[in-house]
């Protein structure tokens, strides 16, 4: 940061009180687009592996774990890290939701429900 810029900010930030709300905002957005990315590749994943390739490669997930994640996001907070909710809607098939099924097993049908609910 050059020392004009550098005073600028500084001046702002005295003048108008700690940009906060601003900064929270973007490393809110650069962490969407890091998850947008890591959805992308498990969208990837679900469409060209076997119920038994992806069983292998998660290994033991702990479907606990997956409902508190997922507890965490909403369609606003979505929305916010730059995810577009009709653009996954458009992605994600009944096919992918029935595989998934397959490679959690018995609790599937929960984060199914809840990943369900989220999208609509």
């Amino acid at each position: 940061m050059t020392s004009i810029l550098a005073y600028n900010w500084n001046a702002e930030v005295f003048m108008n009180g700690d940009s906060m709300s601003y900064n929270y905002n973007m490393f809110e957005r650069l962490g969407g687009s890091i998850q947008k990315k890591k959805l992308e590749k498990a969208l990837e994943m679900f469409h060209n592996e076997s119920p038994q390739e992806l069983r292998r490669r998660i290994g033991n997930i702990d479907t606990r774990e997956i409902l508190e994640k997922l507890e965490e996001y909403n369609p606003q907070k979505l929305r916010q890290m730059g995810i577009n909710i009709e653009e996954l809607r458009g992605k994600i098939t009944e096919r992918d939701f029935e595989k998934l099924m397959q490679v959690l097993g018995r609790d599937g049908a929960l984060v199914v429900q809840k990943l369900k609910s989220l999208l609509n």
